[in-house]
């Protein structure tokens, strides 16, 4: 098989991109876009180090050791927000400088969900698979979160393409139904599947394919296997499995009791069918083309009915950012969950959700934007929304009460109204033009009512916030901060490490304010021996052991 054009999609380790890049420095094939899985879990760790660190490091010496006549582009996905399937992003387009491709992996965090086959899909279409050759490398540690079904994507782009070829990496992928869908995205267009457990494996992996190009399949063999709806969950056992020419004749496979299954098999045109005697399902395949010298993949959705209801109180609308209850009815399949979603937006994306393995109901909290938004029952495997209803989020109100003015560094009781206390909503004091997230002294609303805050230690104008969801202004007031009087009186003189009375006034007695000798020139938070003020006055300082010249200091 010849070597195509290069796509690679890291989800695992990008180390394994050796395994199928390295060769073209002979051949020089062709263009390659990188595409790189930055979701959530490439902070697993492998021996102690996390897999998007490794990756960094190994790509990093992929791009040195590629040729400089190949064009590289990067694509990545699932770094930029949490629970949003449509998380995908061309950070460098086709030619950019290996400096620039670097850069931008060096930056990424990863943090969420695996659109896995939409990904691939976009740097397919990036590198013009339909007029050109074009090979993607997968690199993957798990399976697709989004949707569609890579595997129905990769048959798509193997029917579609010119000349198309995905090849597969699992790294540190232990779990069966993930690793049978990577391999079947390679085998249903002719690419290689090969699997790593951990950062020997991969060495091991990467000295081999970079003496050697991969080497298409040597025997004709048929790879059967079959999922509860499309897309969904494999099946592993109980199926009955029968193969044979299309058109009718002899049976050519005819298996009892399996679940995924391979055998070697003529090169031919075959119908497939496939039933699960325990409950009737049945799904077939018709006219699969069996090449020679290939491996050939063939998923069976069997589908089935899958229902769902979802009632919440408050119906129909509540407060922004306040708790909501979802009671619902459901399949209950493992992954389902309940979720609050934009409108429109793709089942997979969520912007906040549980899981229903959690109870009935479950409590999510509204967005802190008002808005129209949709409350969904989510089937978790395929990504399904089953049922979805309106929900009108309106504006939570709220108002805070405190003095006008005030000393630097006083603390100062606010009163406050507002919506149901949310886990993260604060009370603050910060600089009228500050962003909405800044704060200096806060107190959690939760915390009680009124909240004490301390007024920073710079005379200025200044505002107290009422910060719902950790990030939105809902209440503010205007407060104007004034310097604060003090004085300390001591003794002129004293002995070496002679312990001294202090007497002092100041402003009311804040956490950190403390008595202290020191140099005159001494920096503002230098210090010896010290006595917090909030532990009596007058405070008792032991004189340096040192001779000279001092200064008593309130800090």
């Amino acid at each position: 098989m010849s070597v195509h054009r290069a796509l690679i999609a890291l989800s695992g380790v990008v180390a394994c991109i050796f395994a199928f890049t390295i060769p073209v420095h002979a051949q020089d094939e062709g263009d390659a876009i990188l595409v790189l899985d930055a979701s959530g879990s490439m902070w697993g760790q492998i021996e102690d180090e996390a897999k998007i660190t490794i990756a960094k490091r190994v790509l990093s010496d992929l791009l040195d050791e590629l040729p400089a006549n190949r064009q590289l582009g990067l694509i990545a996905y699932g770094h930029n927000r949490k629970g949003d399937c449509g998380d995908i992003e061309e950070l460098a387009p086709l030619g950019t400088g290996r400096t620039a491709i670097k850069a931008a992996v060096d930056k990424l965090n990863p943090k969420g969900k695996t659109p896995m086959a939409a990904s691939v899909k976009l740097a397919a279409e990036k590198l013009k698979y339909t007029e050109k050759k074009a090979t993607v490398i997968l690199i993957s540690d798990g399976i697709e979160t989004c949707e569609p079904d890579p595997c129905g994507v990769a048959a798509a782009l193997e029917a579609a393409g010119v000349d198309f070829t995905a090849h597969v990496i699992g790294f540190d992928v232990a779990e069966e139904n993930a690793q049978a869908q990577l391999r079947c995205i390679a085998e249903n267009t002719g690419g290689q599947f090969v699997a790593a457990a951990n950062a020997s494996e991969l060495s091991a992996a990467l000295e081999v394919t970079v003496v050697e190009a991969p080497k298409a399949p040597q025997a004709t063999n048929l790879r059967l296997r079959a999922t509860e709806l499309k897309g969904g969950v494999l099946i592993e056992d109980g199926l009955t499995w029968t193969v044979r020419p299309v058109g009718g004749g002899d049976l050519v496979l005819d298996i009892d009791g399996a679940g995924e299954h391979s055998a070697d098999i003529a090169p031919g045109i075959y119908d497939i069918y496939v039933e699960r005697p325990e409950d009737g399902l049945k799904g077939e395949a018709l006219s699969v083309e069996i090449r020679a010298g290939a491996s050939k993949t063939v998923t069976i959705a069997l589908e089935f009915a899958v229902d769902a209801t979802i009632r919440v109180e408050p119906e129909n609308q509540g407060v922004a950012g306040t708790d909501i209850l979802i009671f619902w009815t459901g399949p209950e399949r493992q992954g389902d969950y309940v979720s609050i979603a934009a409108k429109e937006a793709s089942a997979g994306s969520a912007l906040s959700y549980d899981y229903i393995s959690q109870g009935n109901p479950r409590k999510l909290r509204l967005p802190i934007e008002p808005g129209d938004y949709e409350i969904r029952y989510v089937l978790g495997r395929p990504y399904r929304t089953l049922v979805a209803i309106d929900y009108r989020v309106i504006p939570a109100t709220a108002s805070v009460s405190a003095p006008t003015e005030a000393l630097a560094g006083e603390t100062v009781t606010v009163a406050f109204t507002g919506p149901p206390v949310g886990a993260g909503d604060f009370i603050t004091v910060t600089a009228p033009d500050a962003e909405e997230r800044a704060y200096n002294d806060y107190a959690y609303v939760k915390n009680g009512n009124p909240a004490k805050i301390r007024m920073p230690l710079d005379a200025g104008d200044y505002e107290i916030r009422y910060v719902q969801g950790n990030n939105k202004v809902i209440a503010r007031q205007a407060i104007s901060v004034s310097e604060a009087s003090s004085s300390v009186v001591a003794k002129t003189t004293a002995v070496t490490g002679e312990t001294v009375a202090v007497t002092f006034t100041g402003p009311e007695a804040g956490a950190g304010d403390f008595i202290t000798v020191t140099a005159p020139d001494a920096e503002e938070r230098a210090y010896n021996d010290y006595a917090y003020v909030k532990n009596g006055n007058p405070a008792k300082i032991r004189m340096p052991l040192d001779a000279g010249d001092y200064e008593i200091r309130y800090v």
